[in-house]
């Protein structure tokens, strides 16, 4: 059975792997030539595909994105990264693999596609010449790492001369400023696999911070670990103040360019006179980090603006807020104003106080009156999406979006029971609520209610306002959304469990009733607990 292969890549090398395909059995086919990151990954979960081979491409922050659309899609293709680095010659990297052999002849139809114009070179570490080559150069990379690691630990000036001249560290004597990127919701669990992979891309990353910091007074990046980068930026010299805070903003601007990936934390550290105070101000990353909850709308956070931000907590106002919310929960939930009150609450209130024990009163708060009142109807539970470590990889704009989600679910629940008089419809609503799973129709519903099809068609419509059959597709695409934002199921597994046993006809309906693809849908509602 031929391996289905997706494809990212120039227009050019696309059409030399399509003229290979044609051309030669070799078990491998390009099931899909995607034009984006975000399609590549997409049409490996909807095609289940085997291998990928994609180019890298700048910015490079876009392949993390796509590292991490795989790990929220929960699939583990094999995965091929190459980069042009001259007119005739590509290096690439690949997974590693048990079946070797396998690896081999996706090795083998990689460089067969490309070799009429190119020299493919295996970026691998070996016994061979060209591999001890990568090896020693990476070693000489990690000597120099671990010498600025040791720096943001605590040196004396005397240590860090010696640093500097030993691995020629591009810094300053003094005047510096510490910038921190933190991957919050990537965790490489399949390093073993994907590190080459992995090394591939974090040195073009490197290479494009560096490109940014050369352009600016120099400095160096690095990885603390496989999910930081530390950037250390040289201060600037210049005769006008005016002029320095210019050129900061707009390397800061660049690096955000650089670093814009969807699950960062970035900071930045204030002025740092002497190379002794730089463990302070990386010290300083963890204090602020733990903001990230109330400042995740923030491209860059700083001790400045977590100061401008925070604002005294008026308890008396917020019990007032609370009890006039939870009246409305109790005797009035259909008034809009509820939405707007809790949106207050949330963050207008909430948000600015930087506060987490404030957040968890106000929300276990609003749960338990919604528990109390409606009970069973209410499914969220008063410690659902509540742990701090899952607090730490959301948002409180997330949190209130959820909490009022909820409360929509709620009140569409009560409607039915509340409006729904006739108890025909009402019984084929259970039913359809019981069986949405199975290949039901208007002709079996009916059948178990012992009425005629048209009879059922006919009251449901009067009754509800739609079709039964629209009813039955809502239903499943709502059954849909809350399994694909509460999962790590693969999307032909959610398709088959609400209903639909036919993945294209899923991904197209769902798209319609909800505006979005289910892998949309996904990476706009992701949640950070599978790490």
């Amino acid at each position: 059975m031929a391996s289905k292969v997706i494809l990212y890549a120039e227009d050019h090398l696309k059409s030399m792997f399509r003229d290979c395909s044609t051309a030669n059995a070799s078990g491998f086919t390009i099931s899909y030539r995607a034009d984006s990151y975000d399609a590549c990954a997409e049409k490996a979960v909807e095609l289940a595909a085997d291998v990928i081979i994609f180019q890298v491409t700048h910015p490079v922050y876009k392949i993390q994105n796509f590292f991490h659309d795989l790990a929220v899609f929960n699939i583990s293709p094999i995965l091929l990264i190459f980069n042009v680095i001259s007119e005739n010659e590509i290096a690439y990297s690949v997974t590693t693999h048990k079946d070797i052999h396998y690896m081999n002849q996706i090795k083998q139809y990689f460089t067969h596609a490309l070799s009429p114009a190119y020299h493919c070179r295996f970026n691998y570490i070996g016994e061979e010449e060209d591999s001890n080559l990568i090896m020693d150069s990476r070693i000489k990379r990690l000597e120099k790492t671990e010498y600025l690691n040791d720096i943001l630990r605590g040196v004396t000036n005397s240590e860090f001369l010696y640093y500097k001249k030993k691995a020629g560290l591009n810094l300053n004597n003094s005047g510096y400023y510490l910038y921190l990127w933190n991957l919050m919701e990537i965790e490489y669990a399949d390093h073993d696999l994907n590190k080459n992979i992995y090394y591939f891309v974090g040195e073009e990353f490197v290479n494009e911070c560096q490109e940014v910091l050369d352009e600016y007074g120099g400095g160096e990046a690095f990885y603390i670990n496989p999910t930081r980068l530390c950037i250390m930026i040289n201060d600037y010299d210049s005769v006008s103040q005016a002029g320095k805070q210019y050129k900061l903003l707009d390397i800061i601007s660049k690096l955000n360019n650089v670093t814009n990936c969807k699950t960062a934390f970035r900071y930045m550290s204030g002025y740092i006179k002497n190379i002794e105070d730089i463990r302070s101000a990386y010290e300083s990353f963890d204090r602020l980090k733990i903001y990230n909850f109330f400042c995740r709308d923030v491209k860059l956070i700083t001790q400045e603006y977590v100061n401008s931000l925070r604002k005294e907590i008026n308890y008396h106002y917020i019990d007032d807020m609370l009890r006039e919310i939870r009246e409305l929960i109790n005797y009035d939930l259909f008034n809009p104003k509820l939405s707007e009150l809790i949106k207050k609450l949330f963050l207008t209130i909430i948000k600015p106080s930087l506060n987490y024990n404030l957040y968890y009163y106000c929300h276990t708060s609003l749960l338990s009156t919604l528990s109390d009142k409606y009970g069973d109807l209410y499914n969220k539970k008063i410690t659902d999406s509540n742990a701090p470590s899952q607090l730490y990889y959301s948002s409180i704009e997330q949190k209130c979006s959820e909490f009022i989600e909820s409360l929509h679910l709620l009140k569409a629940e009560l409607s039915i029971k509340n409006t729904v008089k006739n108890s025909i419809v009402f019984q084929a609503i259970e039913f359809i609520h019981q069986h949405y799973r199975e290949d039901i129709t208007v002709h079996f519903i009916a059948s178990n209610l012992n009425i005629s099809n048209s009879y059922l068609s006919q009251i449901f419509k009067k009754e509800l306002g739609i079709s039964i059959i629209k009813y039955i597709i809502t239903y499943r695409i709502q059954k849909a959304k809350e399994l694909i934002a509460s999962s790590d199921e693969l999307v032909c597994h959610v398709a088959a469990r609400v209903g639909f046993f036919e993945v294209k006809h899923f991904s197209k309906t769902f798209k319609k009733v909800t505006g979005l693809s289910p892998m949309q849908y996904k990476k706009q509602n992701m949640k950070a607990g599978y790490i």
